[in-house]
């Protein structure tokens, strides 16, 4: 476990005040996990807002891949920065919330971060209306992307899919067995036309990307494959195992021209077989909800929707300077 600076866990102690301790909990550990697979000693970005009567505090965490993770933004008491660690942001009016989340965002950017990304974890009673409660979001200069829904299967894992004549017809293989340039490409092609989250495409440094799932990998587990259709390179799939032990598709795509004809099944079936040789004991995936062909394999697999997010960003290359009052 990598050391985690003393100014961060003053910093925490102050924030997790107005937390729950479960949730303060929650977090604490996720920003550790975090800080192990990136080696920092520094992973939290920390911003303080406050007007003449109001104050909002906020965190993200900087992730591999040149990735900025929303933590949370906390309304706090004003008498109780008095025990403030760090300078606050003044601002006479306007949202704080949206004024602290983009702080964090353009400070996150000078800290090289490529992508900020929020999952907003969507309640039973909210069905899939956006939370008016996060409108700061979309004021803070985010996008909405879509909503994410996380699907899982539990070990026994179901076996019993009908095997397809494309079954053979589909070989996987570690991804060493072609060039890194190979690789990128590959995966590259797979982004085109994709109905899973295709926006990123666009904002996301493939490069970056692969070092975000690189950081996810369990050392000494090879779940990185080259997905070959009749001989052909025509896709990636990444896969990895956590230590709980659960494992996770981390990434399943084909090329535009091998989509629909019926490979999706044998590259299942190698997922599962893996999944179980590494004696997981569930298996985790998220997808795009407007990705219904997909959605409608992993059932047959015998999936099922667990939690859904809403999923909003903002990247270097799109966010616009607002009108928000965030200093004076």
């Amino acid at each position: 476990m990598t050391r985690i600076s003393p100014k961060l866990v003053r910093w925490w102690e102050w924030y997790s005040q107005v937390l729950s301790f479960s949730r303060a909990n929650q977090e604490w550990n996720w920003i550790q996990r975090v800080a192990s697979e990136t080696g920092s000693q520094s992973p939290v970005i920390a911003v303080q807002v406050r007007s003449a009567h109001q104050a909002v505090a906020g965190y993200c965490v900087l992730a591999a891949g040149a990735l900025a993770i929303h933590g949370s933004v906390t309304e706090r008491l004003v008498s109780n920065l008095s025990n403030q660690l760090e300078t606050p942001f003044y601002s006479h009016g306007g949202n704080l919330k949206a004024i602290c989340l983009e702080n964090l965002i353009v400070e996150s950017f000078r800290k090289d971060a490529e992508l900020y990304q929020a999952l907003v974890q969507i309640q039973p009673e909210q069905a899939d209306s956006l939370n008016e409660s996060n409108a700061y979001f979309n004021q803070a200069g985010m996008s909405y992307l879509t909503k994410l829904v996380r699907m899982e299967m539990d070990y026994p894992f179901n076996r019993s899919v009908q095997r397809s004549s494309f079954d053979d017809r589909v070989q996987i293989e570690p991804f060493e067995s072609i060039s890194s340039e190979t690789w990128i490409n590959l995966l590259e092609r797979t982004y085109q036309q994709s109905l899973d989250v295709p926006e990123l495409a666009a904002i996301r440094s493939t490069r970056k990307a692969l070092e975000g799932y690189e950081a996810n990998r369990t050392p000494g587990v090879n779940g990185w494959f080259v997905i070959r259709c009749d001989g052909e390179p025509a896709g990636c799939l990444i896969l990895a195992r956590h230590n709980y032990p659960i494992g996770e598709i981390s990434y399943l795509g084909l090329a535009p021209e091998f989509r629909g004809k019926g490979y999706s099944f044998g590259i299942m079936r190698f997922a599962v077989e893996w999944m179980s040789a590494q004696k997981c004991s569930k298996v985790a995936l998220a997808v795009d909800c407007r990705n219904e062909l997909a959605m409608s394999v992993y059932q047959k697999w015998g999936f099922q929707a667990t939690i859904s997010f809403h999923a909003w960003v903002a990247s270097t290359k799109t966010l616009q300077p607002s009108n928000l009052d965030s200093s004076t």
